[in-house]
């Protein structure tokens, strides 16, 4: 009798040993699986953006002209309306993103109205700094005219932050506790480009450049637009306009100090821009395009 009230005893605590040890496994297990499925999402995200991005400009070689938004999600799009969510049907893509909800659309009006290259070139050349839609590469950073923009919505659903206020300038950044929102645009210079646009007609100037890190780290600004010493994360950018340079810095503490900058030129952001999208990339030591 004794011995079987030991043993019974024994698989007990065996069995409340392996319970706590498979707690602590599904405990880290669950969270890294969530965390890889969240990533996979995004990049699936950023793959089909591209994607978008690629049928718009196809669609504008074809029809000389750039689809309306669709207004009432039947995947057509209707004609006069520029913000709305995308033709997937005009344009033979998929209806949604990875997180099953419709691809947001912005774009500019006179780019719709168009019914031959030389007219769509003639209104890619011609638009405005104050056009609408706008991009902005960093938070509260300087914005640009867009040819059109495409925004997926994140695992949240929603537009956020600038994306939502409806003023149709958007910002494009890395993705926070507040903002998930996944954004692409076609800069005019690209659009410009990839339509061989007669090189006799002016092209489009970049009024801004947006300037990307590339570096492992965060890099630190100042000059230009920036008065103080501001951290720019891996992935995000600054901006540099005309007439303006910008200190780049490997630490806050250069920064500070006004020790081993690199200086980032509106010249040089201009003559580092091969593709004429208007954005170039910095890895704190150099320039170049992708």
């Amino acid at each position: 009798m004794h011995g079987d009230h030991r043993e019974a005893g024994l698989t007990l605590i065996e069995l409340a040993i392996v319970l706590v040890v498979l707690g602590i496994i599904f405990g880290v297990t669950l969270p890294l699986l969530s965390e890889l499925t969240r990533h996979r999402h995004y990049r699936s995200a950023q793959k089909e953006l591209e994607e978008i991005k690629e049928a718009l400009i196809g669609y504008a070689a074809i029809h000389f002209r750039l689809p309306n938004a669709d207004a009432n999600g039947d995947g057509v799009q209707d004609t006069g309306q520029v913000t709305g969510t995308i033709p997937f049907v005009d344009l033979g893509l998929g209806a949604v993103d990875p997180w099953r909800n419709a691809y947001r659309y912005d774009v500019n009006q006179r780019l719709t109205n168009t019914n031959n290259l030389q007219a769509l070139c003639s209104a890619v050349a011609s638009i405005g700094a104050t056009e609408l839609p706008q991009v902005a590469f960093s938070a509260g950073g300087h914005s640009s005219p867009q040819a059109a923009v495409v925004i997926s919505m994140g695992e949240n659903s929603r537009l956020d932050e600038e994306n939502a206020d409806g003023d149709r300038v958007y910002e494009a950044r890395t993705p926070t506790a507040t903002f998930d929102d996944i954004t692409v645009a076609i800069a005019p210079n690209a659009l410009y480009t990839r339509l061989s646009c007669s090189p006799s007609s002016p092209g489009p100037s970049c009024s801004v450049y947006s300037v990307f890190n590339t570096r492992t780290g965060a890099i630190w600004v100042q000059g230009g637009g920036y008065p103080s010493c501001t951290q720019v994360a891996r992935g995000s950018s600054f901006s540099v306009g005309q007439g303006q340079s910008v200190n780049v810095y490997l630490s806050r503490r250069n920064c500070n100090l006004n020790q081993n900058l690199f200086l980032v030129t509106y010249a040089a952001a201009q003559g580092a821009d091969q593709d004429g999208d208007c954005q170039v990339y910095c890895d704190g030591t150099s320039l170049s395009d992708r």
